[in-house]
């Protein structure tokens, strides 16, 4: 009997060495204490976003299968863009929502276009680039939320970026997750690269904030273009 309880314990500990081996594997750091760092974990306004977003999903947004250029409504019709910034400046500052429309301006005049998602409780913006609805073409790296009483948010979709040339390199969503935390207000650990982490849209009241994120679109818009020649 004794040798079977050793037997179990042994196997436990193989099972917890091969859990832990897994996660360091998938970015997790540890603490010298051996407890997962806390700068990794999920607060409850990250799950409190997630639900949200997948709320929002669940009314019509897919991705690039909805986010489609936001056509001109008839007359006295609110288009997608119209409901999108209504619900912005009902929660945000005006200096927020101009940084935001001047975000958008600067991604139109990379050669990107902006699509509106479908939700009607939230709607949302995608920075695009692709063709313009063509599922499984497209690829976008950061969608925008209005706050819906939280204030709004830049969601960064390193989920959806693994698995689109070129970022299915670990090393590039790695790079871009460092550019985006030199801005100030801006902290999303490592741990966190497989996910969709946000950050709030108020730090783009900054001029060098805003500037920052540009050279950052730039640079993604870059790597996406020399994807067939890297």
């Amino acid at each position: 009997m004794q040798c079977v309880h050793t037997e179990r314990r042994r196997a436990a500990a193989d099972e917890g060495g091969d859990v832990r081996s897994r996660l360091i594997a998938d970015g997790v750091r540890f603490t010298v204490n051996g407890a997962a760092d806390p700068a990794q974990r999920l607060t409850a306004d990250d799950l409190a976003m997630l639900v949200a977003e997948d709320d929002d999903q669940a009314d019509g947004e897919d991705g690039e299968d909805t986010a489609q250029r936001t056509p001109g409504g008839g007359q006295g019709e609110e288009t997608r863009a119209d409901r999108f910034f209504r619900q912005l400046a009902a929660d945000d500052s005006p200096e927020t929502v101009e940084a935001v429309r001047a975000l958008l301006t600067r991604w139109e005049e990379l050669g990107g276009w902006i699509g509106h998602g479908a939700g009607q409780v939230t709607t949302s913006a995608y920075l695009m680039l692709g063709a313009a609805g063509a599922p499984g073409r497209g690829i976008w790296p950061m969608t925008i939320y209005p706050g819906t009483g939280r204030g709004g948010t830049v969601e960064v979709v390193f989920q959806h970026l693994a698995a689109r040339e070129p970022f299915t390199d670990r090393a590039l969503r790695v790079e871009l997750l460092g550019r985006l935390n030199d801005i100030e207000g801006v902290d999303i650990p490592e741990g966190k690269l497989e996910l969709r982490p946000s950050f709030r849209l108020s730090v783009l009241e900054k001029d060098r904030n805003r500037e920052l994120l540009a050279e950052t679109l730039t640079w993604f818009r870059d790597r996406w273009e020399k994807r067939e020649t890297a």
